[in-house]
C-alpha cells in the first residue's frame, strides 16, 4: 500500500466525513453512500460498487449493523472496537483513524464503516475484482509437466505457489512501498540469503511509482544500478519454475496486475534452462542446455561471421561454396553488409508485426512476407540466397531460448556483431567476444556472480548447470547463491 500521503483526520460528522471522501474521488458514479440508523447510532457505508462483493455487503454487513444489541454497544467503554469484534464479521476487518488509509482502503474494494461522533472507521474486507480465470503459461510452452500459468491476480498467484510448497518455512511478505500497486515477496526462511533480502526491501522502498502496470518496471528499477546487457533477473508464468527457484533459495516478486513473476538473483546459466530438462526420463547425462548454449551463440555470431568471410577472409572459405557466393555476389547491387544489416531488420520487422496484428491475418502476413517477398527479392537480385539462408538461420536459432529476454539481447548483440565484422573482419568479432565474456565475468545478480558455477567454479553445483544427471543423484546436492565478495571479507 502506498505511504506516501500524510495522515489525515476523519471527521466526527458523517456528513462532513462524506464531503470529505467526495473530495478525494470526486463524483464517481459507482462510489456509494448507504445511511443507516440503529437505536440511536447512526452509520455510514461507504464503498466502490464496482470492486465489492455485493453478497458479503448484502448479508453480513448491512443485517448486522441493522440488528445489533445497541445496549450492549452503548456499554461499551468504545463502541467502535465493540462493532469490530462483536458485529462486523468479515474477513480482514480493522480500525482506522486516518481519512487516507480509508480512501485507500474503498480503492482496494474493500467497505468503510463510519460512525456519527466517532474520530475512527472500520475497513471490513469485501474486495472482488474481475479477474482472469486460470489458463496455460503462454511464455514458456513444455511438451511434458503442469500446464497451468499465473493470471493477473496477487491472491491466486500466491495460492498456486502455496498449493506447490506446502512447507511451513515459506514465507509471503507484503512490504510498503511508493505505490498503490500490491506486492509479496516470496522465500523460504533458511534458504534465501537474508542480506539479498534486507538489499530487496531497500530497493524497493526507494521505488516511487505511482502505479506498478508489469513486474518489468521492477525489474529495470531494480538493474538500474548494471551496465550489462544480458537480464539479471528472471521472469515466467509459470508456477512450477517459480516454485523449484523458491526451493532453491532464491526470492521471487509478484506484482498484482500481471501473470510474470520475477525470480532472483539469476546467474547465466539459468536462462537455458527449461522445465522440460526436468520432465523427460534421463538416464545418464542430458547435453540439452550445453547444445542451447552453444546454438545461441552460433545465432549471434553466424551473420558476422558471413561477413567477415566474405569480405576480409574469403581464402578460408573452401573452393566451391566460395564460388557459388562470388557468383550470386556479381548479380546484387548492394554490398554484402548492406543487404545482410538490411535483410536481418526486415526479419525483425515482421516478427514485429505477427506479435501486433489480429491473430486472424498473423499466418497470412507471415507466409507472404517470408515466402512471397523473400522469393521475390531473391527473383530481382536484390540479395543473395546464401544471405537469406544464414539470416534464416541466425533467427532460427535465437528461437530455442526458454527465455525470452535472452532471445532480444541476442537480436542487439547480433547487430553489433555485424557492425563489428564489417569493420575490422574476424579480428572484430574476437574483441566483442572478449569484450562480453568480461562484461559477464563481471556482472553481479544481487551480489551472485553472474556466471556462477563456472566462474568461480563451484564442483557441487555442475550437476545441474550446463549439463543434467539423473534427479537421483542431485537429491541431496545443495545449490549455493552466496554474495562472492562477502565471502572473500569473511575469509580475510
Amino acid at each position: 500500500m502506498s505511504k506516501m500521503v500524510a495522515p489525515e483526520k476523519i471527521p466526527q460528522s458523517l456528513h462532513a466525513g462524506k464531503l470529505l471522501i467526495c473530495e478525494k474521488l470526486g463524483n464517481s458514479s459507482d462510489l456509494k453512500f448507504k445511511e443507516m440508523k440503529n437505536n440511536g447510532f447512526t452509520f455510514l457505508i461507504v464503498y466502490i460498487s464496482t470492486i465489492v462483493e455485493n453478497k458479503q455487503l448484502e448479508e453480513l454487513i448491512l443485517p448486522s449493523l441493522a440488528s445489533f444489541d445497541a445496549e450492549k454497544a452503548q456499554a461499551a467503554d468504545d463502541t467502535v472496537d465493540f462493532l469490530l469484534d462483536h458485529v462486523i464479521a468479515l474477513k480482514d476487518t480493522r480500525i482506522t483513524t486516518d481519512m487516507n488509509d480509508a480512501v485507500n482502503e474503498l480503492l482496494f474494494g474493500n467497505t468503510v464503516i463510519l460512525l456519527e461522533g466517532q474520530s475512527s472507521c472500520i475497513t471490513a474486507g469485501t474486495d472482488k475484482f474481475p479477474e482472469r480465470s486460470i489458463s496455460n503459461p503462454k511464455a514458456q510452452r513444455t511438451l511434458k509437466g503442469p500446464d497451468i500459468g499465473f493470471n493477473e491476480d496477487i491472491s491466486s498467484n500466491t495460492a498456486l505457489i502455496r498449493k506447490v510448497i506446502r512447507n511451513p518455512s515459506l514465507r509471503i511478505e507484503s512490504p510498503e512501498i511508493n505505490s498503490t500497486t500490491k506486492i509479496c515477496i516470496i522465500y523460504m526462511e533458511g534458504k534465501a540469503d537474508k542480506e539479498i533480502i534486507k538489499e530487496l526491501k531497500e530497493e524497493l522502498s526507494s521505488i516511487k511509482m505511482d502505479v506498478i502496470l508489469d513486474s518489468n518496471y521492477l525489474e529495470e528499477t531494480l538493474q538500474k544500478s548494471s551496465n550489462s546487457i544480458f537480464p539479471l533477473t528472471l521472469s515466467t508464468d509459470r508456477p512450477d519454475v517459480v516454485c523449484s527457484e523458491l526451493m532453491e533459495g532464491r526470492i521471487a516478486l509478484i506484482v498484482d496486475g500481471t501473470p510474470f513473476v520475477v525470480t532472483l538473483p539469476t546467474v547465466f546459466v539459468q536462462l537455458f534452462q527449461s522445465p522440460d530438462d526436468y520432465y523427460f526420463l534421463t538416464k545418464k547425462i542430458m547435453a540439452k542446455r550445453f547444445s542451447r548454449m552453444l546454438i545461441y551463440c552460433l545465432a549471434i555470431l553466424l551473420p558476422a561471421l558471413y561477413i567477415a568471410f566474405t569480405i576480409y577472409h574469403p581464402g578460408l572459405i573452401p573452393t566451391n561454396l566460395l564460388v557459388g557466393i562470388v557468383t550470386q555476389r556479381e548479380l546484387v547491387p548492394a554490398p554484402t553488409v548492406v543487404e545482410t544489416i538490411v535483410f536481418y531488420f526486415l526479419i525483425l520487422i515482421i516478427t514485429e508485426s505477427s506479435l501486433r496484428l489480429p491473430q486472424s491475418v498473423v499466418f497470412t502476413v507471415t507466409v507472404f512476407a517470408a515466402i512471397v517477398l523473400g522469393q521475390s527479392a531473391v527473383e530481382a537480385y536484390l540479395v543473395q540466397p546464401f544471405t537469406l539462408v544464414v539470416l534464416s538461420a541466425s533467427y532460427i536459432f535465437s528461437s530455442i531460448i526458454p527465455v525470452y529476454s535472452l532471445a532480444t539481447v541476442s537480436q542487439k548483440l547480433t547487430v553489433v556483431f555485424m557492425f563489428l565484422a564489417s569493420v575490422l573482419g574476424f579480428f572484430g568479432i574476437i574483441a566483442g567476444i572478449m569484450y562480453y565474456l568480461l562484461q559477464l565475468s563481471s556482472s553481479r545478480s544481487f551480489g551472485v556472480p553472474y556466471l556462477a558455477p563456472f566462474a568461480p567454479f563451484k564442483p557441487g553445483d555442475q550437476k545441474d548447470a550446463a549439463f543434467r544427471v539423473p534427479m537421483y543423484e542431485q537429491l541431496n546436492n545443495k545449490k549455493t547463491f552466496t554474495k562472492e565478495e562477502k565471502d572473500q571479507l569473511k575469509n580475510k
